[in-house]
This record gives structure tokens, sequence and C-alpha cells, in this order.
């Protein structure tokens, strides 16, 4: 997928077309890349599942014209929703809150490993 599948499917959430939602182009990018940083923990999960080495850094996209690098099932069932979250963040709280759950359901859903914090017994 794309960067530009992805927003113009972020903006299909947003109940934008990509004419009315033009103005949200210009953050797409910049929002994709704090994705693809607030992941590295998700796709570094992959990469070692898949027996792959570990990014020490996210990786980052240098125009929407680029296939999001990512896995398939976090670029397609994941970040549109997590792009529409960021692009609606300070134009409609409702629709940032029900698209940034939506993200974190659908992340928790594919994530091949949950980490908590470790808890001292006493």
């Amino acid at each position: 997928m794309t960067g530009t599948e992805c927003f113009r499917a972020a903006l299909s959430l947003l109940g934008e077309t990509p004419d009315s939602g033009a103005y949200y182009e210009q953050f797409a990018l910049g929002a994709l890349n704090q994705l693809l940083a607030n992941s590295l923990r998700e796709i570094n999960a992959e990469r070692v599942f898949c027996a792959e080495t570990a990014l020490a850094a996210p990786p980052r996209m240098a125009a929407l014209a680029e296939e999001i690098p990512a896995g398939d099932w976090l670029a397609r069932e994941c970040f549109p929703y997590g792009l529409s979250a960021l692009l609606a963040a300070d134009d409609d709280k409702e629709k940032f809150n029900w698209a940034a759950n939506e993200y974190a359901v659908r992340l928790l859903n594919h994530c091949p490993a949950q980490f908590t914090a470790v808890q001292e017994m006493v």
C-alpha cells in the first residue's frame, strides 16, 4: 500500500473526498512517518517473527507515492485509522476519538506480542 492509497482510505473514513480533503494532504506524509515511528515495536516484532533483523530506527517515507515500509497488515488494516485520527485531531474530537480507538483495537488484534510492565511482588 502506498502512502497515497492510505491517505485516500483515511479521507474516506473521515467522510471526505480527495477534493474536499485536499487540505489534509500537506499533513499526510508527516503523520505517516509519525505512525511508523510509533509502530516500531510492532514492525520489529513482525520482522523478528519472520526471521529478519530488527530495525534500530523507524523507517521513514520521503513521499506519499512510496510504499509504506511496514507489514501489509499494519499498512492496510491499521494505518488508515491512525492516519485519519491524526488528520482529524485538531478539527473534530469525535472523529479523532473514534479513529484512534479503531487504530488501537486493530493494532492489538494483529500484534504478534503484547508487552506488559513488570510489577514487583510484595
